[in-house]
């Protein structure tokens, strides 16, 4: 048995399988629970204009265009593919770009970054947290999601043809509110993580949901920071 190494051409592989395989668009978190998530962000802060990075399908996206300009970028070209053929034609869709090179300086009020922190070593993060910064207007902010003091060793599998173990959904490492708060305010922006618990149901489903949930004291899995960029 031997750890997988994460290149960049295997994650690609990875991604690729991932979003060409219909089977799973019911998987993806944007897509279950990604309505809720912006609802929570609009408590705090106005959205505005919004680019999902590593946007996936493009369900959150999606949930965006309902309100809000909305575009994204992601380092897989069947993901891109998959987007702009999704919401072609849309009046308030931005497009979505292969990486964000292309994207204007300070062109959005908002960065999503979705479920992507726990996949990126630590060169991968500070180079994604750039660009985010470089993308904001003044005032702008960034909203980053990851699960919430994850176990990784619970979610590994093996493959059983050459002994690789690996995360069955690409994680390489978990977060807390406090070490993710101080490893973005280290990159360059002023803010905070807080847990929650995210949800596909609505209205007395979803507050039910939560009653059962603090009546077991279970952890909240979801974990969001909210911040914008220092002067």
């Amino acid at each position: 048995m031997h750890d997988v190494v994460w290149t960049p051409g295997r994650v690609q592989r990875f991604w690729d399988y991932y979003s060409s395989n219909s089977a799973l668009e019911d998987t993806y978190f944007t897509k279950l629970v990604g309505r809720n998530l912006i609802e929570v962000v609009a408590r705090r802060i106005p959205i505005g204009s919004a680019l999902d990075l590593g946007c996936g399908r493009g369900d959150l996206i999606g949930y965006l265009l309902e309100k809000h300009e909305a575009g994204g970028s992601d380092q897989s070209p069947e993901s891109a593919a998959t987007v702009n053929r999704r919401f072609e034609g849309h009046s308030r869709f931005r497009g979505v770009s292969v990486g964000t090179q292309s994207l204007p300086d300070s062109s959005v009020d908002t960065v999503f970054i979705v479920e992507v922190v726990e996949h990126l070593d630590d060169a991968t993060l500070k180079v994604v947290l750039s660009e985010a910064r470089r993308l904001l207007k003044p005032g702008g902010h960034v909203v980053l999601t990851t699960p919430n003091a994850e176990n990784l060793e619970q979610s590994k599998v093996i493959c059983p043809e050459c002994g690789c173990v690996f995360h069955k959904m690409q994680h390489v490492r978990s977060w807390t509110p406090q070490s993710l708060t101080d490893y973005v305010s280290r990159l360059g922006f002023d803010g905070s993580a807080f847990t929650t618990r995210l949800s596909h149901h609505r209205g007395l489903k979803r507050i039910a949901q939560r009653f059962v949930s603090l009546a077991m004291r279970h952890l909240d899995p979801h974990l969001i920071y909210i911040g914008a960029a220092k002067a």
